[in-house]
């Protein structure tokens, strides 16, 4: 009777495990999937995060915070024609490459280091850029309101002002005329440069001029009239039809502007991480990339 009754213990944790084990894995990638999903307070749209690199669910649940606090932040700032998309997919990536932001997903890196750009991605996705994410209204607007919504809201601090005044004494400015110009902006948002670290560091240095421009320009004659530049083409037209100025008098009044700001301590050098590779680069561009017109 022991015996009997031991054994039928037996059987009915085997069965239980049996079955435990046969239908948690469908359980389990929902919840799985559910944990890394989350829906905006107004409802409109909705993020799932695909965790590539397999971080923690707390850092799962961080991003998806940090989303919403960027979704909130980009809303109450400039609005467009465009309908953003109802879902977006957010991919956490290996590796240091550059990341990026579409209409229905956004691909970020460095996130196990706390360095990716969130802000700025969903900026584009959220915004529009061109037509259908195209470069059919060029780069400059786009690419310097996203670094300029990063600097103000995101978790890196671009040093918008500080590295133009470096940029300035270096003797290191990019014409605003170069960066608008529809013939000559691939040049310096997507340079063809063989050499990875040159190509690289002219992109970046061309995101900072336009970022510190576009706050500049966001700073003394408000939103409402940036944002009847945005993703607009013939912007030097546009620019003194919205302002009054041309591009090259709007430029000069920007740089009188950065001429009077403070430039870098030794401390903040070392906290941007990468003041001093970037400006062993930077030594080395073709000087005609800096050349007035």
């Amino acid at each position: 009777m022991f015996k009997l009754r031991g054994s039928f213990l037996l059987s009915i944790l085997l069965l239980t495990a049996c079955t435990e084990e046969t239908v948690d894995p469908k359980e389990q990638i929902q919840e799985e999937k559910d944990n890394n999903m989350v829906v905006t307070e107004d409802g409109k749209l909705t993020f799932e995060i695909i965790n590539k690199i397999n971080v923690s669910q707390d850092k799962v649940d961080a991003i998806k915070d940090e989303l919403l606090t960027a979704y909130d932040d980009i809303q109450q700032t400039i609005h467009t024609s465009y309908v953003p998309s109802e879902k977006i997919k957010v991919y956490l990536n290996e590796g240091n490459q550059n990341s990026w932001g579409l209409a229905s997903k956004i691909e970020l890196t460095g996130v196990k280091e706390d360095q990716y750009p969130l802000v700025h991605e969903l900026t584009h996705s959220l915004l529009g850029y061109g037509n259908n994410f195209d470069a059919s209204s060029g780069y400059f607007t786009q690419e310097g309101f996203a670094s300029y919504m990063e600097d103000q809201y995101g978790k890196n601090d671009l040093y918008l002002e500080k590295y133009m005044k470096h940029f300035m004494d270096s003797d290191k400015l990019i014409p605003i005329s170069k960066l608008i110009d529809p013939n000559q902006d691939d040049a310096y948002f997507r340079p063809d440069l063989t050499n990875i670290e040159e190509l690289d560091t002219l992109r970046w240095m061309s995101y900072t001029h336009a970022a510190s421009f576009i706050k500049y320009l966001i700073d003394t004659y408000g939103l409402e009239k940036f944002e009847q530049l945005y993703n607009e083409k013939d912007l030097a037209n546009k620019m003194e039809e919205v302002y009054g100025k041309n591009s090259r008098e709007l430029e000069k009044d920007w740089l009188a502007f950065i001429h009077i700001q403070k430039g870098f301590t030794h401390e903040e050098k070392l906290k941007s991480g990468y003041f001093y590779g970037k400006n062993t680069i930077i030594i080395q561009l073709d000087p005609t990339y800096f050349a007035k017109e």
